[in-house]
């Protein structure tokens, strides 16, 4: 099942040749690859790619730039000197092509790596959590307030060479996680606060006393879908977290199975 990722990518826009008069009857031209010549580039001079800097100890990709596919494309190139924090000595792998419009996107980071044996990237999504407070009533003297929260487990995806002419500069990511290999927790806190008598409404912040009404938690040991979440909300009796289940499938966002 492919699964989009949401992820902050890099866009570099580079020349990869320049062209210099050496006498006013003559064009030199100077390709991607580090060579010059008189002839204009061919279309496989002229393409770019985006190419991971890769630490071939960790795997790690520490940045992306852009290059030429006709001198770079073997992977069998590495840089002479450190280099976005990676040694000398580190690779340098394909990883795009550039769009339809010549840019050129590209991933990485700590949690993005190469498998050199497999010739794939991969991603690895952190575990997450996240937390949002609901007022369920609120007066000059007291407020109920709900906090939902909600845990989900790594999760991991892997991509091969994007084409991204092909994708209009979209990144193609599966993932690669088995549904019983990720977990999430859903918990509830309900609370009264109270204040003193004054124009303000009372709220968590001005109260000076709170006391709690209610605690729900639920755990999930699979992934499942949004119907079966509710179901079980429902068999277990979580009043609290059933009253928010808007907003907890919201998120738990890709962690839930989509069910054709």
């Amino acid at each position: 099942m492919k699964k989009m990722l949401n992820i902050l990518a890099i866009i570099l826009i580079l020349p990869i040749i320049s062209i210099s008069n050496a006498h006013a009857s003559e064009t030199i031209y100077h390709y991607g690859d580090g060579t010059s010549g008189t002839t204009p580039p061919t279309p496989a001079q002229a393409a770019v790619g985006g190419f991971a800097i890769v630490n071939p100890e960790t795997g790690v990709v520490h940045g992306v730039i852009v290059g030429s596919i006709d001198y770079f494309g073997g992977n069998n190139k590495s840089v002479g000197s450190e280099y976005m924090g990676c040694s000398a000595g580190c690779l340098i792998v394909q990883q795009s092509t550039a769009n339809q419009n010549g840019n050129v996107v590209g991933i990485h980071g700590p949690n993005v790596t190469y498998n050199d044996n497999r010739n794939v990237f991969q991603v690895a999504e952190s575990n997450t959590t996240q937390s949002q407070a609901v007022t369920e009533s609120a007066s000059n003297t007291s407020a109920i307030e709900t906090e939902v929260l909600v845990s989900r487990s790594v999760k991991n995806y892997e991509f091969g060479v994007q084409d991204l002419i092909n994708t209009n500069g979209v990144f193609q990511i599966i993932e690669v996680a088995p549904a019983q290999n990720t977990s999430a927790q859903i918990s509830t806190k309900t609370k009264q606060f109270t204040c003193e008598e004054s124009t303000i409404i009372c709220s968590t912040k001005i109260s000076n006393a709170s006391t709690t009404l209610s605690e729900e938690v639920i755990l999930f040991s699979e992934r499942k879908s949004s119907e079966e979440v509710l179901t079980q909300v429902i068999i277990e009796a979580k009043t609290k977290i059933r009253e928010q289940i808007n907003i907890i499938l919201s998120m738990l966002e890709k962690w839930i199975v989509n069910v054709n």
